[in-house]
């Protein structure tokens, strides 16, 4: 059955993230994974202060390396631009970014989350993304090992991706993941803008992700998903990073 295991900090196992890589579930969905407390002072953290956005384009704290596929360069001032941000943000509170570092070596013992760097520079840390009414994100998936591959990341066998939710929507925003992975074929559906044209899900299941603030969501983002349009006055607002899983070496690394 295509839908999510839901379960708490201390139930999470490697069997549970095996089913999310091999496709036999859509989604982790670790609940109150991080204190609401903890997720408004953040919230109000950005709020009050004046943070430029990563791109005119997008509603960004920090740069989200797709967006940066033929601009090595740019993306890695960005990112060392966007690690001060976060450290500021983070200051005082429950480091987000450590807590699912925590979580993910819990399920790989055996492996080293190692500080990703290249050419002595960082990655970024993580992206913050605020979606606003009548915003929608459109039918795509993520893979570094196609699009990144001018990338030290791109050099991995399995990806994961890990949204928090610091702040939900009153309606709308929910994350739909479809039983479909991603194949190069599928690359003559792929819009100018950004995307894939939705006859790909056609009669195709889906899962329905309808977060809670604190709660973290791990998925496969090789699948094609998409984010429903946001409704009511309340923007989502979602902390995401990405984590790459070398078998032989038995290293992880992480970016956003």
């Amino acid at each position: 059955m295509w839908d999510s295991i839901v379960i708490t900090n201390s139930e999470i196992s490697n069997r549970d993230i095996k089913k999310i890589i091999s496709g036999e579930k859509s989604a982790i969905i670790i609940k109150n994974f991080y204190e609401k407390r903890s997720c408004k002072k953040i919230i109000k953290k950005i709020n009050n202060t004046n943070i430029e956005n990563d791109s005119k384009k997008f509603n960004h704290i920090g740069p989200f390396l797709m967006n940066y596929t033929t601009t090595k360069e740019k993306y890695f001032q960005n990112a060392k631009k966007a690690n001060i941000i976060f450290k500021n943000i983070f200051l005082n509170i429950d480091d987000p970014i450590n807590k699912i570092k925590l979580i993910i070596s819990k399920v790989y013992p055996n492996h080293e989350i190692s500080e990703t760097k290249e050419n002595r520079m960082s990655y970024a840390s993580c992206t913050i993304r605020r979606h606003e009414k009548g915003k929608k994100v459109p039918l795509h998936k993520d893979n570094v090992t196609y699009e990144g591959v001018e990338y030290n990341v791109s050099k991995i066998d399995n990806q994961l991706s890990c949204i928090l939710h610091l702040q939900e929507t009153e309606k709308g925003g929910k994350l739909l993941i479809y039983k479909k992975k991603w194949e190069k074929k599928l690359e003559k559906f792929r819009e100018i803008e950004f995307g894939y044209n939705s006859i790909l899900t056609k009669n195709i299941e889906v899962d329905v992700v309808e977060s809670k603030i604190g709660d973290l969501v791990i998925i496969n983002p090789n699948y094609l998903h998409e984010i429903t349009k946001i409704q009511g006055n309340v923007d989502r607002i979602t902390l995401g990073m990405f984590f790459g899983i070398q078998n032989k070496s038995k290293k992880i690394f992480s970016w956003a």
